[in-house]
């Protein structure tokens, strides 16, 4: 048990290294925490693993630019896609996955334009695939999806006060996916989008109209904070569709103190 871990393999992989007088080519530097400077060095990203789930190291090399190698297990399959070099799974094909390793790492590492050109490749592919807004809107549209779902509850085997319990829960969750939403889609220049997902919330907000105003405002500025920016509050609420949209609400002016 545990062979496969760093720390077992890692005196195995020595003694290999040194059988085949590579010590000078090969180097084991241990626990690192600047991996983005060593990627920055790098010309190939190699991750010939036996078993991964959605490796971090693959998506964040093909970001850097890197051409890379991988194995086709697990996740890495679905996160290269048609770029860098997907091997044989070494769990079904040992002596292939090593034969394509060597071939590809002697194509590559005599050809620095098609090592450019695949890395490129790499790094269009995570730009589009990999972005942390594309990941939480997929994330929010499940939600919304799962909460739109019609679905009976057999009365029987769940009491009503625990089934009042579990619509709250879920108002609760949909009004913050709206009001997600509504943050992404200004983020984005997209008002009208804006404006239809708030009013969508109102339908399910946990608070009274004004302070579900005030936690639009509250809710976007906390949104904007976690990404590192700062939300132009004056800019937001003094904006053609904000106040048409609080006015359409309250029947009237209302203003935010800012």
């Amino acid at each position: 048990p545990g062979a496969t871990t760093h720390d077992n393999m890692e005196p195995e992989l020595k003694r290999n290294a040194i059988d085949l007088g590579v010590t000078e080519q090969v180097k084991f530097l241990g626990q690192r925490w600047d991996i983005s400077d060593w990627l920055d060095a790098s010309d190939i990203f190699i991750l010939p693993s036996k078993a991964e789930g959605m490796p971090l190291a693959v998506m964040e090399a093909m970001a850097k630019g890197l051409p890379v190698i991988a194995t086709a297990v697990s996740g890495i399959p679905e996160e290269l896609g048609e770029t860098g070099k997907l091997l044989p799974n070494p769990n079904v094909d040992p002596k292939g996955t090593v034969r394509e390793l060597a071939n590809t790492i002697e194509a590559w590492a005599g050809n620095s334009e098609l090592r450019q050109s695949v890395g490129k490749e790499c790094q269009l592919r995570a730009e589009k695939m990999f972005r942390e807004d594309r990941m939480l809107q997929e994330y929010m549209d499940a939600i919304a999806e799962a909460l739109s779902r019609e679905r009976e509850v057999e009365k029987s085997s769940i009491t009503p006060q625990f089934q009042e319990q579990i619509k709250l829960v879920e108002s609760r969750l949909r009004y913050s996916t709206l009001v997600w939403s509504a943050w992404q889609a200004y983020c984005q220049g997209n008002t009208s989008g804006m404006v239809r997902s708030l009013q969508e919330s109102l339908t399910c907000t946990p608070f009274l109209v004004t302070e579900t105003l005030f936690n639009w405002v509250q809710s976007f500025a906390q949104f904007s904070s976690e990404k590192g920016e700062i939300l132009d509050t004056y800019s937001l609420i003094n904006s053609a569709e904000w106040k048409e949209l609080v006015a359409t609400i309250l029947g009237g002016e209302f203003a935010f103190a800012t």
